[in-house]
């Protein structure tokens, strides 16, 4: 039998299979060849490739002017339309709430470093359950890996088949 990607590492029971190619049907099929700046974020778009505003890859060659446009991350957030969603839940939550809230900035702020499409859309709390939702679905699968890490406990991943969709699962 074999063993579902990341679950020998983690511990962690995966559904589903990840696509090879993302079927994020906010990237465009073929890449844009013009220059865009994104109206909500400030991202810059230029060469098949987001950039956050004042990365080197984000300066425009001379002759090129950029137009005016929405990232596919603040379009999700616009539709309201999240890539993953990450559940914690548990009583130990409540009990680490700052710690693991600090913990998912940090992976947020590295993830965004490297992809300014990834973002976290809304972090919501309810009892003793921690819903945060995430416009790409890899930055999802990060949150929970890392708050599993750090924290043991369970952790489920459930792929989408046809989307670009993760929901994780971490409770203890």
């Amino acid at each position: 039998m074999t063993t579902p990607r990341g679950s020998a590492r983690f511990g962690v029971e995966e559904h589903g299979k990840r696509a090879a190619r993302s079927t994020d049907v906010y990237l465009p099929a073929e890449g844009k060849e013009e220059a865009v700046v994104c109206t909500g974020c400030k991202a810059t778009f230029w060469g098949k490739r987001w950039f956050n505003e004042g990365d080197e890859g984000a300066k425009f060659p001379a002759g090129h002017l950029p137009h005016k446009g929405v990232c596919p991350a603040c379009q999700r957030m616009k539709d309201n339309n999240p890539a993953g969603v990450v559940t914690l839940s548990g009583d130990y939550l409540l009990k680490h709430e700052e710690v693991i809230l600090n913990a998912v900035k940090n992976v947020e702020a590295k993830a965004r470093a490297k992809n300014p499409l990834a973002r976290i859309m809304e972090i919501g709390q309810e009892a003793n359950v921690l819903t945060i939702r995430t416009t790409d679905e890899k930055l999802a699968e990060k949150l929970g890996k890392e708050i599993y890490k750090s924290h043991s406990g369970k952790l489920g991943l459930q792929w989408s088949q046809d989307e670009g969709f993760v929901r994780v699962n971490w409770t203890r």
